[in-house]
């Protein structure tokens, strides 16, 4: 993603923020194990990134929560049900 003109979000931000786009003061965020920047995030997204050690299987499982699809059987065969992980 690159920045718009003169480097500001939608709500006169500094940076982009893609996870939320509300105004508020931004955060850098970069990778643990290189240090290199990302981007802009508020610090919310950025702690709940950190929390979740960038793990996208930890992330898929914290947006299926809320929506009530964490413990629901996936069906594998006819009578045989496996419970998420």
């Amino acid at each position: 993603m690159r920045a718009p003109p003169g480097g500001r979000d939608d709500h006169g931000a500094p940076g982009l923020r893609p996870i939320r786009p509300e105004p508020g003061p931004g955060h850098v965020d970069h990778t643990p194990d290189t240090g290199k920047v990302r981007g802009v995030r508020c610090i919310n997204c950025n702690s709940a990134l950190g929390k979740l050690r960038d793990d996208p299987v930890a992330m898929r499982r914290a947006i299926a929560y809320p929506e009530g699809n964490v413990w629901k059987p996936i069906l594998e065969a006819p009578g045989v049900y496996q419970l998420p992980s």
